[in-house]
């Protein structure tokens, strides 16, 4: 099919440009980006360790309190057997406000695994970041997946999408 050819109306009947990594596309009003990214790390002690980073466009609220005790509701509902070890405010190396949490449960009765989120929110958009650890993993690897997490910082946000410090 020759696209030279065609009417530029294709192109107008767009609403915006989407950018990620190593891609680019136009996307029609109605479609979302919902991304989530997978940053691979090590397989030590028996777990493949990755930084995984969701994206949640227009969360519905502007206080980082609410959105993150919302998703930590979700996980301690999820996970069975989950236990919530810790819950706190942190910063982020830009200033950002963000939210840590800090989990625990067995998946099989051989396997402890603990697992770290942070959550962000820059104006309606909600951030993600989780990391699983082993016991073990989490004195080893731990300090340096925190460091790269507490690095996370939204590129360019729009005004209407400052981050938000309430709780």
């Amino acid at each position: 099919m020759n696209f030279k050819n065609k009417p530029d109306t294709i192109v107008d009947n767009f609403c915006k440009g989407y950018h990620a990594n190593d891609f680019s596309l136009r996307l029609y009003s109605e479609w979302q980006d919902k991304t989530i990214h997978t940053i691979g790390g090590p397989v030590t002690d028996g777990i493949q360790h990755n930084i995984i980073i969701s994206l949640n466009p227009d969360v519905g609220t502007d206080s980082l309190r609410d959105y993150a005790d919302w998703n930590i509701a979700s996980v301690t509902n999820e996970l069975k057997g989950c236990r919530l070890l810790l819950q706190k405010p942190v910063t982020l190396a830009n200033g950002l406000p963000g939210y840590k949490a800090i989990f625990c449960w067995f998946p099989t009765e051989e396997l402890r695994i603990y697992q770290e989120q942070i959550f962000v929110l820059a104006g309606t958009t909600g951030y993600n970041l989780t990391a699983s650890f082993t016991k073990k993993t989490r004195k080893t690897l731990g300090p340096q997946v925190e460091r790269m997490m507490l690095s996370f910082s939204p590129i360019n946000p729009s005004p209407d999408k400052s981050p938000s410090s309430r709780f």
